[in-house]
């Protein structure tokens, strides 16, 4: 059965026009909550309520295609730019979607795999089983692998360009972060007063994303890592919800810069900025 399964992935993952049965781009996502092979937990929502982009890939171990783009350092790629060693920006994850795996597939030595998948992984793997497997693979009717999704903040999915002919690389990746999460990415997030910077790295200009839980005088202020602040701005009271700011990095030169986003509390948060 898996070698059939396997022959209509191969063709269609090198195929450049086919439909997707996948949630439809732009649509809420539902939540999920999985443990990790090192015991951690991993839920969904917890990242988008603290402000991150999520890039997940769900793959199979004995998925020829699946390994390919495993091998390809994408997600790794990633992982360095974005995620806890990079801007912190993101989560990146990887989820099992055969509930027959095993971790001796996963680490190359089982009967039902292509290689070792987690040597020179970071990121988070995840092997679910049972019901709440069959419930994620439902809920976000995966059909077949490997299968990428971007998720905004605001639990906005996004699926279609990078699922559709080659496997995407890092700048498409971020440029479905940067194209359809915009300005709107932190829209309903209002829980924990995130703060995200996107694009970061960046060259011309960057978003700032926040929300308040009340209504508050806020300052940004932008500073080297010396300590010298080069700017501040007053935006005055601004209310409840979610807010973001375009801010022109024309004037600066290359370099690492931190803005800080604070209150009329003294709440702080400090973010850092790569200008390349």
């Amino acid at each position: 059965m898996k070698k059939i399964l396997f022959f209509s992935v191969f063709i269609l993952f090198f195929s450049t026009d086919f439909t997707f049965a996948q949630i439809a781009d732009g649509n809420t996502v539902p939540d999920f909550t999985f443990t990790d092979i090192n015991g951690n937990t991993q839920n969904l929502y917890t990242y988008l309520n603290a402000g991150k982009f999520v890039a997940i890939d769900v793959s199979t171990t004995w998925c020829n295609p699946c390994w390919v783009y495993h091998r390809s350092g994408v997600m790794d790629s990633l992982y360095s730019l974005h995620d806890t060693i990079g801007d912190n920006t993101w989560r990146i994850l990887f989820i099992e979607g055969d509930a027959t795996t095993t971790i001796n597939d996963l680490n190359g030595t089982g009967t039902n795999t292509q290689g070792n998948w987690l040597n020179g992984t970071l990121f988070p793997i995840m092997n679910p089983t049972g019901i709440s497997l069959n419930d994620f693979l439902s809920s976000f009717n995966i059909t077949i692998f490997p299968t990428l999704f971007l998720i905004c903040p605001n639990k906005k999915i996004y699926a279609d360009t990078l699922n559709k002919g080659l496997k995407p690389k890092v700048n498409e990746w971020e440029y479905v972060a940067r194209t359809n999460c915009g300005w709107t990415g932190l829209d309903e997030i209002k829980d924990n007063n995130p703060v995200t910077i996107y694009p970061n790295p960046a060259s011309d200009y960057t978003i700032i994303y926040f929300s308040l839980n009340n209504a508050t005088e806020v300052k940004l202020s932008i500073s080297t890592t010396l300590g010298n602040q080069l700017e501040e701005q007053k935006l005055g009271i601004l209310n409840p919800g979610s807010h973001s700011i375009k801010y022109d990095l024309s004037g600066l030169n290359k370099g690492i810069y931190f803005f800080t986003i604070s209150d009329g509390n003294g709440r702080y948060v400090i973010k850092k900025l790569i200008l390349n």
